[in-house]
């Protein structure tokens, strides 16, 4: 953590930390207590829903957070349908945050048409559909003026490339899924990568570097509905 609060804030970077259970999410609110130019997003991911236990400890967290995530559903970790615990977590977690007034980030792999209909239920301050490459999801997505976020793997990945071609500029974010490691791009940490996910969402689109950085930035602010940093 603090090589990567360190690498931000020489960047001059605000970082989105989202928690996996309870333990991380306690973690990183602490560290937000502790350092400025960190947004904390707590919750519990769909790999934890089935040992996360009951979830009256979010309330209280939710008083210190900016979001709620990284929440949503994976068919590749536990069962996603009615009565299952990843469903029961999910469901629980986005009426938490429509009651706290509070956006969402998600995960939805091999999940997605069904992640989209339980969202569709809560009214949510704002929603990012994280590394989203379902294609055939970005319409819907983009229909509800929900954002989407490009990893590392956007570099190499023509799927990712595709959806980002046709991701409208005003919903995408860059993210760097940190600590997973990129082996198409020699194993490094996703952090310092975010800078070219940028350039490759700039490339995609027709537009400077620069400019790709400032509408990405741009875009997390109003997802964070925070004012704009100019």
């Amino acid at each position: 953590m603090e090589r990567v609060v360190s690498y931000a804030k020489a960047s001059g970077a605000v970082l989105l930390p989202c928690g996996v259970d309870e333990r991380s999410s306690g973690a990183l609110l602490r560290a937000a207590a502790a350092h400025r130019g960190i947004e904390p997003f707590v919750g519990v991911h769909p790999s934890e829903a089935t040992k996360s236990g009951e979830l009256g400890w979010l309330e209280g967290a939710l008083s210190e957070a900016a979001g709620v995530g990284e929440i949503g559903l994976d068919p590749s970790y536990s069962p996603t349908g009615p009565g299952s615990d990843q469903l029961k977590a999910f469901t629980a977690q986005l009426e938490a945050a429509e009651k706290k007034g509070l956006p969402v980030q998600v995960h939805s792999r091999g999940a997605e048409a069904q992640s989209i209909e339980v969202l569709g239920g809560y009214r949510l301050k704002g929603v990012l559909m994280h590394w989203l490459e379902a294609e055939n999801a970005l319409d819907a997505v983009i229909e509800r003026g929900w954002f989407v976020s490009f990893s590392p793997a956007l570099v190499y990945s023509k799927k990712i490339q595709r959806v980002a071609k046709r991701c409208d500029l005003s919903l995408a974010l860059t993210e760097s899924d940190n600590p997973v490691p990129y082996a198409p791009l020699g194993g490094v940490r996703g952090t310092p990568l975010v800078p070219s996910v940028a350039f490759k969402l700039g490339e995609l689109w027709g537009k400077p570097f620069q400019e790709a950085l400032f509408l990405t930035a741009e875009n997390a602010m109003r997802f964070l509905g925070r004012p704009s940093k100019g």
